[in-house]
């Protein structure tokens, strides 16, 4: 509830907020590079609870350390803060390319990077997610992940505001103690959608002695957060087979493919029981040589992927080559996914040339085999983003 005000209250103010999670320890905090990341966006205020105030290391006077790396912050605690004076008046309405919020991500080196996304892009981000979900005033949620960013942040708080939802939060504490928490709380309130990742599938299935009094059948949209990543597929069958006798139906299994920096690319529609869900059998030999080859299913050299539904509504995809120019992949290559929408990043927080490079992409036509001397043809109209995400161009 707190950093629910305290985002709200940001977004009412035209201040640009960065959700983070609050380190315990110094080291802690020089290991997630957060500081950095503050640092070059001028962070001068954090607020907080009073709880999590008081979990902070403290100096002998009191105060609260200055972790290393980080900014010199004005901590502030939010929950008793004085009424607004009569007069007070909102400021005026900012423009819908004004950043809304940045979200950190980290890239493969473990460099920490906001990800600006503008008013505009979570307006158009958050009724992309309505209309593909289906989500209605009145649902129940229950959310197992992050709020701060991601698809917890996107589906947990922002959507689910907007379209005046109740959501149950589970902290990962709680779900440490208690793997089984978040079925109990579907069970207990009703809840129509929860959020998860395939790590929850698996610590729910191990906690046999709590399947008793489980009941799913009020749910119709179990979002995989992580859908696109391989290992996700065995718990997600692992926990369809358990838990179809509590309820669970096949059609509210929905993994869905996402990053911060695109936002959602694709998600599987709940509810649509006729649709066959799709998986691919893939030679691991072809795709260390970048290419797709279909493979004997249960084979020791194969990889076997689950589909991450359609393409979200208003969304226009294209795979490019990893390495040199962004060129159109083939339908047997694999690429990086490119995204373009009204719902995306649209750059990393203080980094111009890595932002060109990555928000501002032209994909491009091949050239023809031989063809050496020829001038680059643009592929698609308007520029792309960079996912970071490997795809390929399959049948539909």
């Amino acid at each position: 509830i707190n950093l629910l005000c305290a985002l709200y209250g940001c977004f009412q103010a035209g201040i640009v907020p960065v959700p983070i999670e609050v380190p315990l320890t110094r080291r802690d905090a020089g290991s997630q590079q957060i500081g950095f990341l503050l640092g070059s966006c001028g962070i001068q205020v954090a607020l907080t609870s009073e709880a999590c105030l008081k979990g902070l290391p403290k100096t002998t006077a009191g105060e609260v350390v200055t972790f290393k790396g980080w900014p010199k912050l004005h901590w502030l605690v939010t929950e008793h803060l004085p009424k607004p004076p009569k007069d007070w008046l909102p400021p005026p309405r900012l423009t819908d390319e004004t950043p809304a919020y940045i979200e950190y991500t980290t890239d493969r080196e473990g460099s920490v990077m906001g990800v600006t996304v503008t008013r505009a892009s979570m307006l158009n981000h958050c009724r992309m997610l309505t209309m593909a979900c289906g989500y209605t005033e009145g649902e129940n949620m229950v959310c197992v992940l992050d709020f701060k960013r991601e698809v917890g942040l996107w589906h947990g708080v922002l959507t689910s505001v907007l379209n005046g939802m109740h959501v149950i939060y589970i902290p990962y504490a709680v779900m440490k103690v208690n793997p089984a928490s978040w079925m109990q709380m579907i069970t207990k309130y009703r809840a129509s959608v929860a959020i998860v990742k395939s790590r929850d599938l698996h610590w729910g299935l191990l906690a046999t002695k709590d399947h008793k009094d489980i009941n799913l059948s009020s749910l119709r949209m179990l979002l995989i957060a992580d859908g696109a990543n391989p290992w996700s597929l065995s718990s997600c069958d692992q926990f369809l087979s358990v838990f179809q006798t509590k309820g669970l139906r096949p059609d509210a299994v929905c993994p869905c493919a996402c990053s911060s920096e695109v936002l959602t690319v694709s998600l599987r529609r709940p509810g649509r029981a006729g649709a066959a869900t799709g998986r691919g059998v893939l030679s691991m030999a072809g795709l260390s040589h970048g290419v797709v080859r279909v493979d004997q299913e249960n084979s020791l050299t194969s990889l076997t992927l689950q589909d991450c539904g359609q393409v979200m509504p208003g969304c226009e995809i294209v795979v490019i080559k990893m390495d040199g120019p962004p060129y159109l992949c083939k339908t047997d290559e694999v690429g990086e996914i490119c995204v373009s929408s009204g719902a995306t990043g649209s750059q990393y927080w203080g980094l111009p040339g890595l932002s060109n490079s990555t928000f501002r992409v032209q994909p491009l036509t091949p050239p023809a085999d031989g063809q050496t001397d020829r001038q680059d043809k643009p592929a698609a109209t308007g520029e792309f983003t960079r996912s970071g995400l490997l795809g390929f161009l399959g049948p539909g």
